[in-house]
């Protein structure tokens, strides 16, 4: 089982905290791999530098919409790379991926609302383009938000992956899959991914599992 690095460890009834975008993206950088390889789409290297740049930004977009810990986030179907940087984004500001599979074609990414005010990254609607967006969210990148060990990263319908789950750190450590997504790993935390025909891989795990 890998070591979880708490903000505050657990302690009797209290779950204690931790955040999934840092143990992804930040610790890789603190650690010195910031130019190490995180993830290979389509012939494409992202580093974890370049992850942590783009999930900050996007966190800072959540979070000026006052997306905050245990919020709900609607992901629709995007690219990959997209829905990586969303997933870690959510992350790091404590909220929770709803995935809708069913939330768009493949098409512009745009930053909205769901018909019941949730915040919403999809590929269909007529909100703010996501780089209109990601441009304001550079200006003023999030940090990571505390959040409780035991929290939710992600849903699907009734599936749950939970934070330790998605860190490996669970009582069962096979992260649930639903039906038609892809389990991507960054920085060793998985993640899940509805998207676009095209293939993704995590980079060498440099600080172990």
């Amino acid at each position: 089982m890998p070591d979880v690095t708490w903000f505050r460890a657990p302690a009797g009834e209290d779950p204690g905290t931790l955040n999934a975008c840092y143990h992804a993206l930040d610790l890789r950088v603190i650690h010195g791999h910031a130019d190490a390889v995180a993830l290979s789409v389509d012939g494409t290297d992202r580093t974890f530098a370049w992850l942590l740049t783009e999930a900050a930004a996007c966190a800072g977009v959540l979070r000026a919409l006052g997306v905050g810990v245990g919020d709900r986030v609607t992901v629709g179907f995007l690219p990959r790379e997209t829905t990586v940087v969303v997933v870690l984004a959510i992350a790091r500001v404590g909220a929770v991926a709803v995935y809708d599979d069913s939330a768009g074609a493949p098409g512009p990414v745009r930053v909205g609302t769901t018909a019941g005010g949730e915040v919403a990254i999809t590929a269909d609607g007529e909100d703010l383009l996501w780089d209109v967006a990601m441009r304001a969210g550079r200006t003023d990148p999030a940090p990571c938000a505390d959040v409780p060990g035991d929290a939710v990263l992600a849903r699907h319908g009734e599936l749950a992956l939970t934070v330790l789950a998605a860190l490996g750190a669970s009582d069962d450590r096979e992260a649930p899959v639903p039906p038609g997504a892809t389990l991507v790993s960054v920085g060793g935390v998985r993640l899940w991914s509805f998207d676009a025909p095209g293939t993704a891989s995590a980079g060498p795990d440099t600080l172990g599992r």
